[in-house]
């Protein structure tokens, strides 16, 4: 899931005697789909800029999911876990570990969050098409966006397609820094053949926000795709992902 977005404008605490927010708002998946919504009142959003529009949406939903399991604690819990982390898509693609690091014993809103993302995940996962007609199908898409769209470094995956074009993995190969990802084309050709596949998706997230591909980015694309023709294998595209956005390099004429 890994983004989520949010509307109606929120910034009130929560109440002392209940521990419910005053003033909540809607929740919603990467791909912007409706999740959760308490009605609230949209007038004070005329008050704000966007961006504290947007910083208020994030910490009062965050707010009302942690107040579930904590709700003394979810105002402050949240505003912690948004100073640390910028957005509730990149708290819902971090480890445990991580969460750990920010929110310390509390096992309850570590688990919850962990268990909100699998649940997302699972959602986006379930409306995946048994057989991709394209590699840029949109619910695809939803589903690259949900799993990378967030991620702080670079993280190359690959899908792994049988001779209908039917999904047999989707597996990652290896991450680095938000610029720089070291991927060995061999471990990717040799998953391909130990799973039969007969094509294959790339897969990777600029963690930057830019959805263009960069000179080593084509470099090895068109490594790949060499590799993949002597094996009889078709390379049918390599989506970028860069948050909201995204690029494919059939599209833009490059493969």
């Amino acid at each position: 899931m890994r983004s989520l977005a949010t509307n109606n404008s929120i910034g009130r605490s929560f109440g002392e005697a209940d521990g419910r927010v005053d003033t909540p708002a809607s929740l919603y998946d990467h791909a912007s789909r409706f999740f959760l919504s308490i009605a609230g009142n949209p007038s004070d959003r005329n008050l704000l800029s966007p961006a504290e529009v947007e910083s208020q949406r994030d910490r009062s939903v965050l707010a009302q999911l942690i107040a579930s399991v904590a709700p003394r604690q979810a105002v402050a819990l949240a505003n912690a876990l948004l100073d640390e982390f910028g957005s509730i898509g990149r708290i819902m693609s971090e480890s445990e570990e991580a969460l750990r690091r920010i929110l310390g014993a509390q096992d309850a809103v570590i688990n919850l969050l962990v268990a909100t993302e699998k649940l997302f995940m699972a959602q986006l996962q379930n409306e995946l098409p048994k057989k991709l007609v394209s590699a840029t199908d949109e619910k695809l898409i939803r589903y690259l966006q949900g799993s990378m769209g967030s991620l702080a470094t670079e993280t190359m995956r690959v899908l792994f397609l049988d001779n209908a074009n039917r999904l047999l993995n989707d597996q990652e190969f290896g991450n680095g820094s938000p610029r720089k990802i070291i991927v060995q084309p061999r471990c990717i050709l040799k998953r391909a053949l130990e799973l039969n596949s007969s094509a294959i998706i790339l897969v990777h997230n600029h963690p930057g926000g830019d959805m263009h591909p960069s000179q080593s980015d084509v470099k090895f694309t068109m490594l790949i795709k060499n590799l993949c023709r002597e094996l009889e294998i078709k390379l049918h595209d390599h989506i970028i992902i860069a948050g909201n956005n995204w690029s494919s390099f059939r599209k833009l004429r490059l493969l």
